[in-house]
C-alpha cells in the first residue's frame, strides 16, 4: 500500500468519524430541544402564563429579506412616487433626478408622498 493511499484511507476514516459525531450532536440537540419544550409547557401550565405574559403579541412578525453578509441595514418602504413614471424613492440617500426636477419646477415633496 502506498503512502498516499494510506493517507487517503485515514482521511476517509476521519471524515466518517466526523459525520458520525455530527449525527450524534444533532440527535442530542433534538433531545434537549424536546426536553426544553416539555419544561416550558410545564412552567406555562404551573404558573398559568399567557402569551402576553411571555411577550408574544399574537401578531406574526414581518419577514425580512436576507441581505448580503455584513449588511445590517433594513429595507425601507418607498415614501415618494413620480406619478408620470411610477418611480419611487424611500426618502433616504441622494434625491432622485425626477424629484429634483419637480422641486426645481416649484413643486413640494409633499405633492409626491405615497398615500
Amino acid at each position: 500500500m502506498s503512502i498516499s493511499s494510506e493517507l487517503q484511507q485515514q482521511i476517509n476514516q476521519a471524515e466518517a468519524k466526523v459525520n458520525e459525531l455530527r449525527e450524534k450532536l444533532a440527535e442530542q440537540k433534538n433531545t434537549e430541544r424536546a426536553q426544553a419544550i416539555t419544561s416550558a409547557k410545564e412552567l406555562i401550565k404551573t404558573f398559568q402564563l399567557t402569551a402576553t405574559d411571555l411577550g408574544f403579541s399574537g401578531k406574526k412578525l414581518p419577514v425580512r429579506k436576507e441581505r448580503a453578509m455584513g449588511d445590517k441595514r433594513m429595507s425601507v418602504a418607498p415614501k415618494y412616487q413620480d406619478p408620470a413614471s411610477g418611480k419611487t424613492w424611500t426618502g433616504r440617500g441622494k434625491t432622485p433626478a425626477w424629484l429634483t426636477a419637480q422641486l426645481a419646477a416649484g413643486h413640494s415633496k409633499q405633492d409626491y408622498l405615497i398615500k
